[in-house]
């Protein structure tokens, strides 16, 4: 058995598992979904791909080759927005190992985005329009819209999905807006996607870069009763404009997580000194510490791990770190190679994790 197949597939039939790889500067989540009553009964769906060469992230199309090496597939790639650190490698994980379906904002970027989203626009094109789908928001679950403009209900396994943003009038004008404002508009049009298991539901919100306007404007208001997750996966790698428009801005916003409720919080990001951006924010760091307790909070690139999130049938959760799949499939681990790296991962940015979490994969 390989590692990919010991960590990311559950030995117990009826789990929603969820990984969050550690891919450095960059954002790619793996959904292993529950489509039946028997053990292998799964099918898979990658949130978002960052495949660069950045220190310790996990190579993706390695980790899937071992993955799928006796049985399964990729069947979906569900895109939030396209910026490079969304869908870099997108192509290649496509030639080397394929998937089925694309879900996607339909937002056009330009500038320094333009050579990845031509890898994505040629996804795109190779899965087909019958298989391409817009994330657009609505109150309905499992409520996706087809290329040709079509609502459908549309199921992927056991588990729910609800889709909380882009707003459709919001795509619509900033589809007729010029490149620069585009640019500067995409993260208003990410898709915001919450997916919901067992029969005392459980959540897991995924928010992609969405900002603070999207949230403010377009987002919480429509969706108040909607957005209560027991996971959230932090906006932006971490950054304050979850909650400012800049780091000088006053007006801070808070509504959004004030409802979410969340008990667990995964922060994307390499270690702060390591991402062009400073990801995470030491002020966007403060604000989450109000709404999450210190335990609860997993900064991926604090101690180079992954966060396996673990839903069972009737509710249960269970969330695990985990380093072997960087320890196989991580690039440039020279950097993380003393003892105390391959230990277990105790020690998560913040606070100081005992009971809840220990390094071995759920199963």
């Amino acid at each position: 058995m390989t590692v990919a197949e010991k960590v990311i597939k559950p030995t117990k039939a009826g789990i929603f598992r969820t990984v969050f790889l550690y891919t450095g500067q960059g954002e790619s989540t793996l959904l292993v979904i529950p489509t039946g009553s028997k053990v292998n009964d799964y099918m898979f769906v990658l949130v978002d791909c960052d495949r660069d060469k950045e220190p310790n992230e996990i190579d993706l199309i390695e980790m899937f080759k071992d993955l799928f090496v006796t049985d399964g597939e990729l069947s979906i790639f569900i895109n939030t927005h396209p910026h490079n650190d969304h869908i870099g490698g997108i192509k290649e994980v496509y030639d080397e190992i394929g998937f089925s379906e694309v879900w996607h904002s339909n937002h056009k970027p330009g500038g320094e985005h333009k050579k990845k989203y031509k890898d994505f626009q040629y996804v795109v094109e190779k899965v087909g329009k019958s298989n391409e789908y817009f994330l657009l928001g609505s109150n309905a679950l499992n409520k996706i819209r087809t290329s040709d403009d079509k609502e459908v209900i549309k199921n992927i396994g056991l588990v729910d999905y609800q889709i909380l943003s882009p707003a459709e009038y919001l795509c619509e004008d900033i589809e007729d807006a010029d490149a620069n404002e585009r640019n500067r508009r995409i993260h208003e049009q990410c898709g915001v996607i919450k997916f919901t298991y067992g029969k005392e539901a459980k959540s897991i919100l995924f928010t992609g870069d969405s900002d603070k306007k999207a949230w403010q404007e377009h987002i919480t208001d429509y969706h108040m009763d909607n957005l209560p997750s027991f996971v959230l996966s932090a906006s932006h790698h971490g950054s304050r404009t979850f909650f400012k428009d800049d780091e000088d801005d006053d007006d801070v916003y808070e509504t959004h997580i004030e409802n979410i409720k969340p008990t667990y919080l995964i922060i994307s990001a390499p270690k702060q000194d390591d991402s062009p951006h400073g990801h995470p924010h030491d002020d966007a760091l403060e604000l989450y510490k109000k709404h999450v307790d210190e335990d609860g909070i997993f900064h991926l690139g604090a101690n180079v791990i992954s966060v396996i999130v673990d839903i069972d049938s009737d509710g249960n959760v269970d969330v695990n770190t985990d380093k072997e799949l960087i320890e196989e499939y991580g690039k440039g681990n020279d950097d993380d190679d003393d003892d105390s790296s391959k230990n277990t991962a105790r020690n998560i940015y913040i606070g100081s994790q005992t009971s809840k979490i220990d390094n071995k994969p759920m199963g």
